[in-house]
């Protein structure tokens, strides 16, 4: 996408494609979903390293849902630069975005893993729960000392 959008030959209403607002933030929205992703699976890493791949369940699924989407969604970007090419056998885009989509069921699809997800996140709603009743408790007690 960058190659494309700062080639000096190509222009569109009299500008160079970097100087368009859309693509200088198609550009940064990219950076930013990139690496978002990679930090969740440097997290998941981690995890696995600390705890081995049973206990990281929930980093490993989250980085299995976003990483296929986010390739998508940069991969639709890049595309979109390069216009009616990017869907062209002229470049590898289009290939690159089927071959990609399959991603998404490769170890089953997203929801399998939103659903595990889900599941390890409400095992901990009973620790939250008194987590919350004991700093309420704190709460008026303070309240009631300060005669608030």
């Amino acid at each position: 996408m960058l190659v494309r959008v700062t080639d000096p030959s190509r222009r569109t209403f009299g500008k160079f494609l970097s100087e368009h607002g859309t693509v200088v933030a198609d550009i940064a929205q990219s950076r930013i979903e990139i690496d978002q992703t990679r930090y969740l699976v440097l997290s998941a890493a981690q995890k696995i390293d600390q705890d081995k791949a049973k206990g990281a369940m929930k980093e490993i699924g989250m980085a299995k849902i976003a990483s296929p989407n986010m390739l998508l969604r940069v991969l639709d970007r890049s595309m979109q630069a390069h216009g009616a090419g990017g869907i062209s056998q002229d470049f590898p885009l289009a290939m690159f975005y089927a071959s990609a989509r399959t991603l998404r069921y490769a170890d089953g699809p997203d929801e399998v893993h939103r659903n595990q997800i889900g599941k390890v996140e409400l095992r901990r709603a009973e620790a939250l729960q008194q987590k919350t009743a004991a700093q309420k408790k704190k709460s008026d007690l303070l309240a009631s000392q300060s005669k608030l």
